[in-house]
């Protein structure tokens, strides 16, 4: 089977020449389904493609985007974006959203060798928000994976390991179990790192039990976690876990020789610590931070204070540049940032969404005010007829008698409110003067002196009695927001009253209550203005709130006589 697939790629790689347009993307849309299992073939097949047969910006792009993936599958690094920059500039502004993503992730993985964190994060953040239900999850996977490793790099462990989760999260659903079980091993590292012993074990435990299906590689990271954990946390069976893990990893070349040798030193077999650090020579061939100070420690413990000392020279000439590095790097804040910005954007739209509800809560108020207006007109009429039938069977003695009655009533209604409308309007005319009162209740206090100006004059001539009613009409259709107009004008004018009532920490429609009944109205008057037939239950309240005792001074008395005293 090997074979008849050896011969199919060389096929491949013939097709490659001297084709047109169409049959090139369909090249590299095959290339494409097979780069994840054989990215070696891919890879082949994609160098030998004749570059001057991508004749469009799409193939160029979709090229360019493949063989930046099976470099990185073949573990070939990249630290510049000249292979990948036509997919960069292409899917900026087209193709799909697992496209865009990839193009973004594989540009950060370039910056990511090319040691610059700070951009990385950038791109990852940026192919995070291409994040969609048709993107593969091996994608997104290998997408937090790389955040992670990113974290990891400039020592953020709490966020290395919240993406840890991610993708593992998003490997197990994709069934990539190379990757889940690599990324395991990470997450159980991250958890020891963070002293969380209790989610180190739930994850070892995952590793243990997958045993046979790990790779000498994945392994062997299992057996080094083991060892740095009973490391970190002085254990005594040190010596079983290195006998352990040099039993069951024939490969040399893959043990975790630093942690071994740490193993070795706080058991005090100093020969085999020096013996382990040199195999990390001899395998890994880096002199790095890790190394020296494991050589320092080593002959710290041996007493030669001598060599202790040029190594740790040498471990602290090797971090210098990396520590400033990490801490000019504003790599963890990018992604605080991003969030920012979402969050920017989400009170934007809310803001819209608010503003056209407005809208249409208006709409909604001119229709129902029109529909209102109508049926009023259709009840005065009715009233009108039945008023001529009372007058047939009445008499026209018992109608005059009624009609005297509610005018009567009516007179005096109109007389209290004239009397306190002519008091309200100098209160609204001082508070109008003052230049620093809100904006918002300007308006008020200017909507309202109009409408009781209307009433004023009303008094003087009739012609202006119908749209003097007109205008309070629409003012106190909505009953709750003449409340809430009517608080806000004792608000400013009355300061100190408004002060004190908060202070007995009373609702702030409690308040509006207390206000309504400063300007003249009765409890009877505000339970039916407000529709709350409750309003006795809400007095209770208040009462209680204001210490007024129970058959003491009326509620409407007693709010008079403190607006008084505190206007002095």
């Amino acid at each position: 089977m090997k074979y008849i697939y050896s011969i199919l790629i060389f096929l491949l790689m013939m097709c490659a020449c001297n084709k047109d347009a169409s049959e090139i993307g369909s090249l590299l849309n095959g290339i494409e389904a097979y780069i994840e299992e054989h990215p070696e073939e891919a890879l082949k097949v994609l160098e030998s493609v004749n570059r001057e047969e991508l004749t469009t910006r799409k193939l160029k792009a979709k090229h360019a985007l493949l063989y930046s993936m099976a470099l990185d599958k073949n573990y070939i690094d990249v630290t510049n974006d000249s292979i990948i920059a036509p997919a960069v500039d292409y899917y900026k502004y087209h193709g799909t959203a697992e496209e865009k993503l990839l193009t973004s992730y594989y540009m950060g993985v370039i910056y990511l060798y090319a040691g610059d964190t700070e951009q990385a994060m950038k791109k990852f953040v940026e192919a995070e928000r291409h994040i969609a239900s048709n993107v593969s999850k091996k994608a997104i996977a290998r997408l937090y994976n790389a955040k992670m490793v990113a974290y990891q790099s400039i020592f953020e462990y709490s966020s290395a390991l919240t993406q840890g989760q991610l993708s593992a999260r998003f490997s197990l659903e994709a069934k990539d179990s190379t990757r889940y079980f690599n990324v395991v091993n990470d997450i159980v590292l991250l958890n020891v790192l963070l002293n969380d012993s209790a989610a180190a074990d739930n994850w070892l435990e995952v590793l243990l039990s997958n045993y046979q299906f790990l790779t000498e590689q994945q392994k062997s990271r299992y057996h080094a976690i083991q060892l740095n954990r009973a490391i970190r946390e002085s254990s005594n069976n040190i010596k079983a876990i290195i006998d352990e893990y040099l039993s069951k990893i024939s490969d040399h070349s893959i043990i975790n020789w630093l942690y071994v040798a740490e193993g070795f030193r706080l058991m005090g077999d100093y020969q085999s610590s020096l013996s382990a650090l040199q195999s990390y020579i001899l395998y890994d061939g880096i002199e790095d931070a890790a190394y020296f100070w494991g050589l320092a420690s080593l002959y710290e413990d041996m007493g030669d204070i001598k060599n202790s000392l040029i190594a740790y020279k040498k471990y602290v000439e090797c971090t210098d540049n990396t520590d400033v590095s990490i801490f000019n790097s504003d790599t963890k804040f990018i992604e605080e940032r991003y969030i920012a910005e979402i969050h920017s954007i989400k009170q934007r739209l809310y803001i819209t969404i608010i503003s056209l509800s407005l809208v249409a809560i208006t709409l909604i108020l001119i229709i129902l005010a029109q529909r209102i207006k109508r049926v009023r007109k259709e009840r005065q009429i009715e009233r009108n007829r039945f008023d001529e039938e009372r007058r047939t069977i009445v008499g026209q003695k018992e109608l005059i008698e009624a009609q005297n009655e509610i005018l009567k009533g009516e007179k005096e209604e109109v007389e209290r409110m004239y009397s306190s409308l002519k008091s309200e309007i100098e209160q609204l005319r001082k508070i109008r003067k003052d230049k620093s009162i809100d904006k918002d209740i300007l308006a008020s206090v200017e909507q309202r002196l109009n409408v009781l100006n209307m009433f004023i004059l009303a008094e003087l001539s009739d012609s202006f009695e119908k749209i003097a009613y007109n205008e309070l009409g629409k003012l106190m259709e909505n009953r709750e927001e003449f409340l809430e107009s009517t608080r806000k004008t004792f608000m400013v004018s009355h300061p100190k009253f408004m002060e004190y009532l908060r202070k007995k920490k009373l609702t702030e429609w409690e308040i509006g209550c207390c206000c309504l009944y400063c300007i003249g109205f009765n409890g009877a008057e505000i339970s039916e203005y407000l529709n709350r037939k409750a309003i006795y239950n809400v007095n209770s309240t208040i009462r209680q709130k204001l210490d007024i005792p129970k058959g003491g001074t009326q509620i409407d008395v007693f709010l008079k006589q403190k607006i008084q005293e505190y206007s002095l």
